[in-house]
């Protein structure tokens, strides 16, 4: 494993923020330095560590990211070129710097693992990171993109499989189709923003859910109750935010919750009135309790009665005039039911049991009657055997 030398503190030895939470950020891949560049452009990520896993030498340089681990995809060359759109490379790549992986990941309180599936690198390299992060029982929140439908048949076929896969052994996966990633944009954008503008949605999503446990929490469980939910397997989730400023208007609070719940990645209100629990969190720097108080009503107010939720704020002066709304919905999947054997049918009684008839027809010779028979033994073969032996067929009777 080849290491970038690091620009900030260590991932090794995490960052706490104000809360003492230590939270890191690991991105895989190409994907994931477009989203660690869109992230370190944020205001309020002090305190969040941020570590990239890359086997291309290329595309890691041009990484702003507090640590950056590099891998060789390939046995037979030093080169450092990425995996050529191979999983198994990718996942080979980093199962082999497993002992390093532990001793990286370890000691901090979440992790947030981001990437780009279809390819190589973060397509095979997510399992192995996430079975280290098994481990070393760490809670960890999954968000990982997934190809365009338009894109070729492999790349979604890889990224399916590695879904199905992290199920397995993730504690919470949020699957953030490429789609939908763009639907907000307008089709006449051109490409180059369009790909930085997805860049920073997804960075602010995953800013968003930072914040989400390391924000001081208002009703609600706390920060040990979220750690237990997390390590619940089987829930699915699903992730929104809205961001607003005092320029978007005199009600900013307002103007952020209504951004939130038209994030597509929500799913909308049918979607979000289906959740078993609610975690939402502000972000501001001058939030007032007024504002705030007013946004979490309007927000209870949309939602059938009986869903828990936990609310909880984060001030933070870099965040001056803004106002960014998170909400992650988890769904929790409901337990088959044991089937129950069935009752055995009643017996019929032998008097409702009538016996079928085979059906054997007399033979008659028709037109060839007057043709010289097939005999073998003085027996004419062209007649049945029950009739040409007299053999009297039994229909079996009713009354038995």
């Amino acid at each position: 494993m080849n290491e970038i030398p690091e620009s900030k503190p260590s991932a090794g030895k995490a960052q706490q923020d104000q809360t003492g939470k230590k939270i890191l950020i690991l991105a895989l891949g190409g994907s994931g330095v477009k989203t660690l560049n869109a992230l370190s452009a944020l205001p309020g990520i002090g305190g969040l560590t941020t570590l990239l896993l890359e086997t291309d030498s290329d595309s890691a340089a041009h990484c702003r990211a507090d640590r950056i681990l590099q891998a060789e995809a390939s046995w037979t060359s030093a080169g450092n070129h990425g995996c050529g759109g191979d999983p198994m490379k990718g996942e080979r790549a980093f199962s082999r710097l497993r002992a390093e992986l532990i001793q990286t990941l370890s000691g901090y309180d979440l992790i947030i693992v981001t990437g780009g599936l279809g390819g190589g690198t973060a397509t095979g390299g997510v399992r192995a990171v996430a079975s280290v992060i098994r481990n070393i029982s760490i809670p960890a929140i999954f968000m990982l993109t997934t190809p365009f439908s338009f894109e070729s048949y492999t790349r979604r076929n890889n990224a399916e499989q590695c879904l199905n896969d992290l199920r397995d052994i993730v504690e919470v996966l949020i699957p953030l189709p490429n789609d939908l990633l763009f639907s907000t944009l307008s089709p006449d954008t051109e490409v180059e923003p369009a790909f930085e503008k997805a860049a920073q949605e997804l960075a602010a999503s995953v800013f968003g859910i930072a914040e989400l446990f390391r924000s001081r929490k208002l009703i609600g469980p706390d920060y040990a109750d979220f750690s237990s939910i997390l390590k619940k397997s089987g829930n699915t989730c699903a992730f929104g935010c809205g961001r607003a400023s005092h320029e978007d208007g005199l009600d900013r609070c307002a103007i952020a919750l209504e951004r939130m719940l038209e994030s597509p990645f929500l799913g909308g209100m049918e979607r979000l009135s289906k959740c078993g629990a609610l975690i939402v969190t502000m972000t501001g720097g001058d939030l007032q309790l007024g504002e705030m108080k007013r946004t979490l009503e309007n927000l209870t107010s949309l939602l059938p009665a009986g869903i828990p939720v936990s609310a909880g704020t984060t001030v933070n002066p870099e965040y001056h005039g803004n106002i960014q709304i998170s909400a992650l919905a988890v769904y929790y999947d409901i337990p088959v039911r044991k089937q129950e054997t069935p009752a055995p049918a009643p017996r019929q009684s032998k008097q409702s049991f009538e016996q079928g008839l085979l059906d054997l027809q007399s033979y008659s010779k028709g037109i060839f009657v007057n043709c010289p028979p097939v005999k073998y033994k003085d027996e004419d073969l062209d007649i049945p055997t029950f009739q040409r032996r007299g053999i009297s067929i039994d229909k079996g009777s009713t009354s038995r």
